[in-house]
């Protein structure tokens, strides 16, 4: 039987809903209650392998002591286009899969309700139900992560788009000199991308973090970095509010964690940009918006959850 969790009574009953956000580096793994309180939360080394995945799941419900069957539904947020009707993950670059069957491989290894949807949708659920976007209708997360990714909620509902490839903000174009591109981009990292992720800023030498810590301090070579990203970030961001006119700009991920020093410019720049309003803010549920949005899908789907909660 599982210990008691927060001073709540073990019971055999699903109280819990499990949420894993698959990153392109880091899984962030975590149980929480039906009022959205995370209970225990683990992150690990980012794996591409179902079994391997499914392993440290276990794993985590063992170090929590809780037990599967106290577990109502397991929520996955994947990075790349995935449908989450039928649970396929179409393109997720970082994980190298294509046309990957992913709830079905994941039900193999739990006999429980699994859904699973794009991390950036996930992260949009979780600021919705505790978050920053609570009793907000149309809002836009914006994840700068190892990529860049978005969701866009609209009149309460997430936009998927035709081929649930809506927010795929990392192939925006946003410099003349790109338009001349032959190529195809599709399944590569996308040029928007390529300008704020955290992998475009660790090409500079330094971990975005350490990057934020000398602009601060003044380094010259660090302030033209950052202020060349502030502007990059900045038209991305105009020009999804020009497009959408949102209430809110939610930025999330990784990245987002070191923007403190540079919310302020970014919010300037952005009204240069358009003449529509828009509040921009940091996520307050941090680096755990994505699980806590995988827990969220999870309860809607199986109708723990009410939408729009």
């Amino acid at each position: 039987m599982a210990r008691d969790i927060e001073g709540q009574p073990s019971r055999s009953e699903p109280l819990y809903g499990l949420g894993v956000d698959i990153g392109g580096t880091k899984i962030m793994m975590l149980i929480a209650n039906q009022d959205g309180e995370v209970v225990y939360k683990k992150k690990v080394n980012t794996s591409e392998h179902f079994e391997a995945i499914s392993e440290q799941i276990k794993e985590c419900l063992r170090d929590a002591a809780v037990s599967l069957d106290q577990v109502a539904a397991i929520g996955f947020g994947v990075p790349g286009i995935t449908n989450s009707e039928d649970g396929t993950v179409i393109e997720a670059p970082a994980l190298n899969w294509k046309h990957v069957p992913f709830r079905d491989e994941m039900q193999r290894y739990f006999n429980k309700p699994v859904f699973v949807d794009n991390d950036v949708n996930c992260a949009a659920l979780g600021e919705r139900w505790v978050g920053s976007a609570k009793d907000t209708s149309d809002f836009i997360v914006v994840a700068i992560g190892t990529g860049v990714g978005s969701a866009i909620m609209a009149n309460g509902s997430l936009v998927k788009g035709s081929n649930h490839m809506a927010g795929e903000v990392a192939y925006l174009v946003v410099e003349q000199d790109e338009v001349g591109r032959e190529d195809n981009v599709f399944g590569q990292f996308g040029m928007f991308e390529k300008k704020i992720s955290g992998m475009a800023l660790a090409q500079h030498g330094d971990s975005p973090h350490s990057l934020f810590e000398q602009y601060v301090r003044g380094d010259e070579e660090s302030v033209t970095i950052i202020h060349r990203f502030v502007a990059d970030l900045s038209m991305g961001i105009a020009n999804m509010v020009s497009l959408l006119n949102p209430q809110k700009v939610i930025l999330c991920g990784g990245v987002s964690q070191s923007l403190f020093p540079v919310l302020e410019l970014i919010r300037s720049k952005v009204a240069s940009l358009t003449p529509i309003p828009t509040t921009i803010e940091l996520t307050v549920i941090g680096e755990e918006a994505g699980a806590v949005g995988a827990v969220a899908l999870a309860f809607e789907q199986i109708g723990i959850l009410t939408k729009g909660r």
